[in-house]
């Protein structure tokens, strides 16, 4: 059986796990939170796409590329009332 024994100990080593983990999670919904800041056109397609998709690498670069580049959402224009 193989054991660890031999091998230093970091006491460190259980929060550089969760910090990496944490890394991975902030860049993972990287696409979402930009889209949804961005307030792009289709942003509920993309948040599908990304957790669908998003984990082969390929599906999170096209979630990514459309977040930043898409066009965004045309809300209506709202006459601006000057204070009278």
């Amino acid at each position: 059986m193989f054991t660890f024994s031999g091998l230093p100990y970091d006491a460190n080593m259980p929060a550089i796990v969760w910090a990496l983990y944490l890394v991975a999670a902030v860049l993972y919904c990287s696409p979402m939170t930009i889209g949804f800041i961005r307030n792009v056109e289709y942003k509920w397609p993309l948040y599908f796409g990304n957790l669908l998709a998003g984990w082969t690498g390929i599906g999170w670069a096209y979630c990514l590329y459309y977040a930043i580049f898409a066009d965004r959402e045309h809300a209506p224009s709202q006459p601006v009332a000057l204070a009278a």
